[in-house]
């Protein structure tokens, strides 16, 4: 995937965020919303996710860590932050070149479900995003 296309759903979001639904991150409990998904990441991959801005001139909103336990996020837009530089399906090596790749991308979770997030296992700056079923409280 080109820079350009990784930039576009960022775009969109950051330029229509006052339309788009923006997802809500809860924390540990659902709480008594309805429309909630549940977010884990992979073992040992590091992510911060925060609601997209609501305008080109909002104020970038605070991100958190997704916690090894996972979190409840609402339905919604959701910017994931990332470090995805080496893809785990390629070997080792001691002194890696870290290219420039984008950092950021906008996803959207559904609510019922259990997402598991993960750097993609053979693409450099690129995150995957799997639904593990149903979520429930």
């Amino acid at each position: 995937m080109s820079p350009r296309t990784l930039l576009l759903p960022l775009l969109v979001v950051s330029v229509c965020g006052c339309t788009l639904q923006r997802g809500e991150i809860l924390g540990a409990s659902p709480l008594d919303y309805k429309d909630v998904s549940f977010l884990t990441p992979r073992q040992d991959e590091y992510f911060w996710i925060a609601p997209p801005r609501r305008g080109p001139h909002d104020v970038r909103p605070v991100s958190m860590q997704l916690p090894a336990a996972g979190t409840w996020v609402r339905e919604g837009w959701l910017v994931v932050e990332f470090q995805c530089f080496t893809p785990r399906d390629r070997p080792a090596v001691n002194d890696p070149i870290l290219p420039e790749t984008q950092d950021e991308e906008a996803l959207y979770l559904y609510a019922g479900h259990r997402y598991r997030l993960s750097c993609s296992p053979t693409r450099i700056g690129d995150v995957v995003l799997e639904d593990l079923g149903p979520a429930g409280p």
